[in-house]
């Protein structure tokens, strides 16, 4: 039934009050005190969780960009580098993450999702262990997804409060062309 997936969600939901509010503070205030490019990367539905945070900072004013993507510039030194990754194994964000750091750019790098490699070289990490689930409701990573989403959006809303951005402001950089 609808009610009891409904039901699995709310209760997994209630795991996000369980990480790191310390890390998720350090994010926040990274990300407002930058200005600088905010580079963001993921692979499969983590990517489009991460693309969607990417138009979100881009709505509150940022330089974002969701790396692969025609129009995403270089990175260098004061940038920050987002990537969203379930196992924080991946083998493209793995790869990534470390050329950054053999190309000594003075980058930050920020991690969302299981420990793994990515979590240990990460300058931030949140880690969005989600424990035992029914696979039943939620087949391959579909709850790491939703979490990460939430988590995310949550992200843009202490942003939008520490920063003062109103709506208003967000629609103004909404594309307005369609």
């Amino acid at each position: 039934m609808l009610e009891d997936y409904i039901d699995e969600v709310v209760l997994h939901l209630k795991r996000l009050k369980n990480i790191n509010w310390d890390s998720v503070k350090q994010l926040v205030d990274l990300i407002a005190s930058s200005n600088s490019k905010i580079f963001t990367y993921g692979v499969g539905r983590s990517g489009y969780v991460a693309q969607a945070f990417t138009m979100r900072l881009m709505h509150l004013g940022f330089n974002a960009y969701f790396v692969g993507e025609p129009n995403c510039p270089s990175i260098g030194d004061g940038d920050i580098l987002l990537v969203v990754s379930r196992s924080g194994r991946t083998y493209s964000v793995v790869n990534m993450v470390k050329k950054v750091r053999k190309e000594g750019w003075n980058v930050k790098i920020v991690s969302i999702g299981g420990k793994g490699e990515i979590g240990d070289i990460s300058d931030i990490h949140i880690d969005l262990n989600i424990g035992d689930y029914n696979r039943e409701y939620f087949p391959m990573g579909t709850l790491f997804e939703e979490l990460a989403f939430i988590l995310l959006d949550g992200i843009i809303y202490l942003l939008r409060r520490k920063l003062n951005i109103s709506e208003e402001d967000m629609k103004r950089r909404h594309c307005n062309l369609l």
